[in-house]
């Protein structure tokens, strides 16, 4: 087979641009054909740094565990559940005996936390942390990804993590949109002979084990600094640049960095189509993309395995896009070419199928409800089966779908060659006449003499002009042509109302009655008591309350009940969102109360108690590596997403492993180097900051 160069003719680049809020990422590179994820990210500055997943690179090495540690790496049979393009950290010790700690990196993992191939995801990661911390205070915190000032989550912990950037199956750059970046490196980058092994090829960023300064940050802020109460118990002053008393601040400008330059630009092959005609000529366009620089060297052959060979031919240029109108001899087509950066090392290869090119066009017509398809192959030897999905098989290149109400926003296409295209649909036709104007009048409702009565005419449909409301004799509206008058309860009895609207297809008319009823004696009726999840939205319902006129809802703060604020307090059915976290009240309720009054007796109270339901927790895995000395406890927890999960060595009062942030898979997966040694016949638990345990899970050691 002969090879043909594929040359690059568009001066754009090839990788996905970055979202609006990324400081320092340009690009993501294509997608390795070995593990599924990108080979390659990319700053403004021009820096691309690869995905550390070896776990024999001492200066990058895989930072989850493998199956085998004695074993090749393998995807996805022997491959770590998550590895990273950049990874900073910074620890520092706490006047109270506790640590601070930053976290600044890309990473890469899987969406349901074992290696799945499928699952691959990656994301841009800012994590805080202190432990023994003082609760109920904010703690600022200064990092190469800028300033953020967060509370105690629970006691005695601070604990913050940003990550942003998981999308679609297959998409990869929603973490540029993140506030790693542009690439931290050891302010000896790129000169120091520790970051350039023997092999003359690889370049480190950092080692990833030396505490050592780096420079990068967007901010200018290549330090980690923690201002808080009691942060700081010497009387040295450990952040000479910073004003205030010294105790208020500590801050360190020493980091193990990891992080190792692309060696490769991979390539993506995004489209492979056949033309050819019935004199027997047939030629194969291949598109492909990769690094807009002149270093690439991207060719193409076929993969077919067949007797088909390219001529070789191709178009000058290497800016990104990459294209060569190759010419093939025999009867058919090769069934699949391969593309290959034969630049990188080692070379990168990606193979695709070659299938027909198909041009279309979709017209909606408004007037006859008909919606006409054309369709053409690029393939004109042969008589290929076109199909629009939904609708069905095209005759000659065309089909009429009718009558159809609506059509959709676009049709798709296909060929029994393999082609899909699809094809917008444009509309014809003239303007649909507006709807006719309905008048709607509201539900019927109830009331009691001397309360205030509001009508509601505002589901009334189409294009309404005017309202007007036409109440019975002795029934003064306010506002009658509005939508929503009101009016004071008469004496008792039932009374009917009349609202007529004006537009187009108007006028219409729609009647509703209230009934009043005398006044009677008042009881408040607060319903029953609930149980809820903490953190979700909480509707009290007074509506079993007789002889109410008015409502008024208050909480009943007890010791330690945190405050919660009450939307529609004056109605039957107010709202409030029940906190988030465990608070010291008794069973860690709250309580309202109801009072309900009709003016014309004494008012009455009712209250009742909202209970709030631990999560259920889980431990999955519990494991101790002592190769990397570091727990790792993974598990799900009912509440999906945000709340935190602490892990303790043996009871819940045991020293503590870990933390972690449930994902919204509803997965945690707690990973801890606190210095605490595993040994045979451990057990571990867990907790949550919505109250929820599990306890005495026996640990993995290895």
């Amino acid at each position: 087979m002969l090879a043909v160069p594929l040359a690059g003719v568009v001066a754009a680049g090839a990788a996905i641009m970055p979202g609006t809020n990324g400081p320092g990422l340009a690009a993501v590179g294509p997608v390795s054909a070995t593990d599924g994820f990108p080979v390659w990210y990319k700053d403004k500055t021009g820096l691309r740094l690869e995905n550390c997943v070896a776990a024999a690179d001492p200066l990058c090495p895989a930072r989850g565990p493998l199956e085998d540690e004695s074993a090749p790496l393998s995807f996805p049979g022997n491959y770590p559940d998550e590895g990273f393009y950049l990874l900073a950290d910074a620890n520092m010790t706490t006047a109270n005996g506790g640590n601070a700690r930053a976290v600044v990196a890309l990473e890469q993992a899987f969406s349901s936390g074992p290696v799945v191939d499928g699952d691959q995801v990656t994301f841009a990661r800012i994590r805080y942390k202190i432990t023994n911390a003082k609760d109920g205070v904010d703690y600022k915190f200064t990092s190469p990804a800028g300033v953020k000032t967060v509370q105690t989550s629970k006691p005695g912990l601070v604990f913050d993590t940003e990550d942003i950037g998981i999308g679609a199956k297959g998409d990869f750059s929603g973490a540029l949109g993140g506030r790693v970046g542009p690439f931290l490196t050891w302010d000896t980058f790129p000169s120091d002979p520790a970051l350039k092994p023997v092999n003359g090829r690889d370049t480190y960023v950092g080692d990833g084990a030396t505490l050592h300064k780096i420079t990068g940050s967007p901010y200018g802020t290549n330090v980690f600094r923690v201002e808080g109460p009691g942060v700081n118990g010497s009387a040295t002053d450990a952040c000479p640049t910073v004003g205030g008393p010294v105790a208020d601040c500590i801050e360190t400008d020493l980091f193990t960095l990891q992080g190792k330059l692309a060696t490769t630009s991979g390539v993506t092959a995004e489209q492979a189509t056949y033309s050819r005609s019935s004199s027997g000529s047939g030629l194969v366009d291949v598109f492909a993309s990769s690094e807009p620089d002149n270093q690439q060297a991207i060719q193409v052959t076929d993969a077919s395995g067949g007797s088909k060979e390219f001529s070789t031919t191709g178009l000058a240029g290497s800016l990104g896009h990459y294209f060569a109108r190759v010419a093939y001899t025999g009867a058919q087509p090769p069934a699949k070419v391969q593309v290959s950066n034969t630049g990188d090392v080692p070379v990168t290869n990606k193979v695709i199928n070659v299938v027909d090119r198909l041009t279309g066009k979709a017209v909606y017509n408004s007037d006859a409800q008909s919606l006409t398809i054309n369709a053409a192959s690029s393939d004109t030897a042969a008589t290929r089966t076109l199909t629009a999905t939904g609708y069905g098989a095209l005759a000659n290149g065309s089909l009429e779908v009718k009558p159809l109400d609506a059509p959709p926003v676009s049709v798709v296409v296909t060929s029994d060659a393999g082609g899909t295209i699809t094809v917008p649909v444009e509309a014809a036709g003239n303007a649909r006449a507006p709807i006719s104007v309905v008048a709607q009048a509201g539900p019927n409702q109830t009331a009691i003499t001397g309360q205030t009565v509001t009508l509601d005419g505002t589901a009334s449909s189409g294009d309404v002009a005017t309202f007007a409301w036409t109440s019975p004799s002795g029934i003064a509206l306010t506002s009658p042509n509005s939508a929503t008058p009101t009016f004071i309860a008469p004496a008792a009895g039932t009374y009917t109302f009349t609202l007529t609207v004006t537009g187009p297809g108007g006028p219409s008319s729609a009647t509703m009655t209230v009934t009043v009823s005398a006044v009677t004696t008042a009881t408040a009726n607060a319903g029953p008591a609930q149980t809820v999840q903490r953190g979700t939205s909480v509707t009290l319902d007074g509506s079993g309350s007789t002889g109410a006129a008015t409502y008024a809802w208050t909480q009943v703060v007890g010791a330690g009940d945190p405050t919660v604020t009450l939307a529609g307090a004056t109605t039957a059915k107010p709202t409030f969102t029940f906190p988030s976290y465990k608070f010291p009240a008794a069973n860690g309720a709250l309580t309202f109360q109801l009072v309900v009054t009709n003016g014309g007796s004494t008012p009455s109270s009712a209250t009742v108690k909202i209970t709030p339901a631990n999560d259920a927790v889980v431990i999955t895995a519990a494991r101790y590596t002592a190769s990397k000395k570091e727990w790792r406890i993974d598990g799900t927890s009912s509440i999906l997403a945000g709340q935190t999960v602490t892990a303790h060595l043996g009871p819940l009062s045991g020293p503590v492993l870990g933390t972690a942030v449930v994902d919204v898979a509803g997965a945690y997966s707690v990973r801890g180097t606190p210095g605490i040694v595993g040994a045979q016949g451990q057990t571990v638990s867990v907790e949550s900051a919505k109250g929820g345990t599990a306890a005495g899970f026996a640990a993995r050691i290895s």
